[in-house]
């Protein structure tokens, strides 16, 4: 009868698939069930005798546990990691408690190990999950705070950096002229494609992530990439079927199973599409300043720019006890040009004289076209004698251009310029353009043609 019940007890014991041990008061394992065999990778005659803490990662922690038990009587969901012969770790948590003989006396503790590896595995994909959705929250309102596309760039890379450590890649933008994708950031190497264009790239070409190297044969490799033993992945960032950029990251498949690399090929796309969204934005938002600022037919900055910047740059020469001067240039007879040749024609002088403008600023100058045929030049820390050396360089630069008319003829105009200087003729901006125009006036008055000076 005794033995049956022994057996009895036994196959409970074997049925149990969580590892169960009994121990001594000394800490040498009395008896095993065959999950216990089985997570530690040793038969149970060897660990029938051996220590009990010998099979763990922390065999100091394994031993004050179960002296804990025996003082206390029982510990509750006490942790520990059993390391298996061939290394392979498993945490678990324990549950223990001494048992007795018939006379009373405490016989030895009985342990049962639960395995936790899959929910502590989840557990820290989980804070994985949300620590990368954090960043890219953070990143966001980064982006959202920027002012410029430039400014976007850096924070970009920081963030695909933190979110993909031990990984190479870029960040392109596509020009507006060429629809080049130009690199304008990087990390992890410097041999990058530095431009190429948009059929270079098959994530650009399909409009959707294109994933190769990672031994899907049927992936071609983009013409962008260089030879290299990574996998890549080409996130295309678009706003509404156009092009803004691409996100390149280069990557190594060692260690990773399949669910963590779709994992991050998930975090990889969730942060693209927050910083599509916001250079869409920025983008947008720095074509509607342009078109504010700016004079449509010659792209110079136009009136409403030059108010603000003359106010700033007043202050800044105010400190810095430093002159500036102020000119206004008027083709001459322009009416007259328009009327004899057609407005085609006058389009073409209005453009070619801003382009000749462009080119003769120089530092901080501004040049931007006043209303009409007016154009204003604002020189910035400049004596009155170089002023009006370099403005009637640009006014014998204006008269030697010529024009084809809409007849096949060709044709040239002429400039008249009047400047003031700043504080010699006022302290603001009306002052001073009021005194450029009436020197502008005398200039007409005088022949046309030629600089005049207020005063």
């Amino acid at each position: 009868m005794k033995h049956s019940r022994s057996s009895y007890a036994r196959s409970l014991i074997e049925a149990s698939l969580d590892p169960l041990v009994t121990i001594s008061a000394d800490g040498k394992i009395m008896n095993v069930n065959r999950a216990t065999e089985k997570v530690t990778g040793v038969p149970r005659k060897a660990l029938i005798g051996s220590d009990f803490s010998n099979y763990f990662t922390e065999p100091q922690r394994a031993r004050d546990g179960y002296q804990l038990a025996f003082s206390q009587g029982t510990v509750m969901d006490y942790p520990l990691a059993i390391c298996h012969a061939s290394g392979k770790i498993t945490e678990v948590l324990y549950n223990a408690s001494v048992y007795r003989d018939e006379e009373g006396n405490v016989a030895g503790l009985f342990a049962a190990a639960r395995d936790i590896t899959a929910l502590k595995k989840a557990q820290r994909e989980l804070e994985s999950a949300i620590a990368q959705m954090q960043l890219i929250r953070e990143m966001t309102d980064l982006l959202q705070s920027c002012q410029k596309t430039d400014e976007a760039y850096p924070i970009i890379k920081t963030a695909l950096v933190a979110l993909f450590p031990n990984t190479e890649g870029g960040v392109y933008i596509m020009e507006p002229q060429s629809r080049a994708l130009t690199l304008v950031d990087q990390w992890g190497r410097t041999d990058l494609e530095k431009l190429f264009m948009p059929n270079d790239c098959w994530g650009m070409r399909r409009g959707r992530i294109h994933i190769a190297g990672d031994g899907r044969a049927i992936n071609p490799i983009c013409r962008h990439v260089k030879q290299t033993t990574a996998a890549y992945i080409c996130i295309p960032l678009l706003a509404h079927s156009h092009g803004l950029g691409l996100i390149h990251i280069e990557y190594h498949l060692g260690g990773m199973d399949p669910e963590e690399i779709q994992r991050k090929f998930s975090i990889a796309e969730t942060a693209a599409d927050s910083a599509r969204l916001a250079l869409a934005n920025l983008t947008l938002r720095e074509e509607l300043h342009a078109l504010s600022i700016r004079d449509p037919l010659t792209g110079l900055f136009n009136r409403r720019f030059l108010e603000e910047a003359v106010d700033r740059e007043l202050v800044r020469m105010h400190r810095a006890d430093q002159t500036l001067a102020i000119a206004i240039l008027d083709i001459d007879h322009f009416k007259r040009l328009n009327d004899t040749y057609g407005h085609d024609t006058g389009d073409e002088v209005l453009r070619q004289v801003a382009q000749l403008m462009s080119r003769f600023r120089r530092g901080n100058d501004i040049v931007c076209r006043y209303g009409g045929e007016e154009f204003v030049i604002v020189m910035t820390e400049i004596a009155v004698d170089a002023a009006v050396e370099r403005l009637n360089s640009l006014r014998s630069a204006v008269e030697s251009l010529s024009y084809k008319t809409e007849a096949g003829t060709r044709t040239s105009v002429t400039a008249s310029i009047g400047m003031s200087l700043y504080p010699e003729h006022g302290d603001n901006r009306l002052n001073l353009i009021t005194r450029a125009d009436q020197a502008l006036y005398l200039a007409k008055n005088g022949g046309r043609n030629r600089v005049v000076v207020a005063d």
